[in-house]
Order: C-alpha cells, then structure tokens, then sequence
C-alpha cells in the first residue's frame, strides 16, 4: 500500500462511524483554533467538517502526506514539524488534538509543547497506545517468527514501562526515533506536568484521553 492509499483509506475510515476503526474528537463552537499533531493527509480535520471560521493547523514529519493534504482541503493549514519542537506561539489553540501519534515521540517532551501552544482553557483530545495493544502485537510477531519486529516490539513494551516509573524514555536501538504504550497513571503525571487538568482516560475500543489546560 502506498502513503498515499494508506492516508486515503484513512480518511474512509474518519467518515465512516459504522467502521470499528473510526474514532473522532468532539469539535465545540469555542473551538476556533485547532491544531492536529500527526495529522496525516488531515483526515481527521477534513471529516470533522469544520465551521466556518475555524482555523485549522495541521503538522506531521511525512511531506508526503501533507501534499495529499493540500489536494484534499483549502482548509487547513499544514506544515512539516515534530511535536517535540511544534512552530507555533504561545497559548495559541482552542483545542489541541492527535490520534495514534504521541506514543511514536518522546512523549513527555511532545506534552510539555502541547501545554505551551494550547490557550488556557484549551482542550485536548488524544488516541495513545495501550500496554494491552503492546503485549498483543509482540505476541503476534512471535508467533509469526518475525525475530526483529518481536524485538522491537520488546523495545516498546520496556520503554513504556519506562515511562511508568519514571517519566523517561529511550530511543529505539533499531533507528533512534521513540516509541512507547501509555498507562493512565504515566498519562496523567505527564499532562498534569504540562498544566492539565480533567484529565479523563478511557481505555476500551480505542485509548482516549481528554483533557483541559489550566487557566
């Protein structure tokens, strides 16, 4: 499947809510800036069909995507970037979201830029990794005998126990970039160190955590 299938049929699936793999933020009227980290092709912006008015941004570190992106709307405004280092002011957004991206970063610092953009008051909407989805994956490349992805995968289930403990993490051996799985008590430290509160965890078909920033 090329990127450019794989962000298509993503953006199938965010318009499709029959589809078990659809999962989408609550867009409210107070929401007018909006920024989504890890947006892809924008799928989940395009889907949510935003008001008039509203002022959409999206980053991603796949520049590939973000020219599908710019097919596909006039409505959002992409750029290239990592959600360690986001290139936007200050306490700038209305409601901060990201699905299924975080758990791919040095997830403390990425939340650290996520309470520096977001506006007081501000919302945010995650989709984070479990240690459920971890455990099942490495399982599955054992039993496929897939040595190297059953590695890597043993790299992501002690990273994230990592960040349970300690609210640090390791790059990956296998190429230096970071993954890890989330538990409620890692999500909650990290957000609250970021100047979040309500902070609402539910672990079911998806790992969804909410959250508003302090005001």
């Amino acid at each position: 499947m090329t990127s450019r299938d794989y962000h298509l049929r993503e953006l199938a699936i965010a318009q499709s809510p029959a589809d078990p793999r659809h999962v989408m933020p609550a867009i409210l009227p107070r929401h007018r800036r909006i920024l989504d980290i890890g947006c892809g092709a924008g799928q989940t912006l395009i889907a949510s069909d935003l008001a008039p008015g509203v002022q959409a941004a999206g980053l991603d570190v796949d520049f590939e995507a973000l020219l599908l992106g710019r097919e596909l709307t006039g409505r959002v405004g992409f750029s290239a970037g990592q959600a360690e280092r986001l290139p936007f002011p200050d306490a700038c957004f209305d409601l901060v979201l990201s699905r299924v991206t975080l758990p791919l970063t040095n997830l403390p610092a990425a939340v650290q830029e996520i309470g520096r953009v977001a506006a007081p008051g501000g919302d945010l909407w995650l989709v984070l990794h479990s240690l459920d989805k971890t455990v099942h994956d490495l399982a599955a490349s054992l039993r496929s005998r897939q040595w190297k992805r059953a590695l890597y995968r043993s790299y992501v289930l002690a990273n994230g126990a990592l960040l349970h403990a300690s609210g640090r993490l390791l790059p990956s051996p296998l190429g230096g970039h970071y993954e890890s799985f989330q538990t409620n008590a890692a999500i909650r430290r990290e957000l609250g160190r970021a100047g979040f509160e309500n902070i609402v965890a539910v672990n079911g078909r998806h790992y969804v955590v909410t959250a508003r920033r302090r005001r």
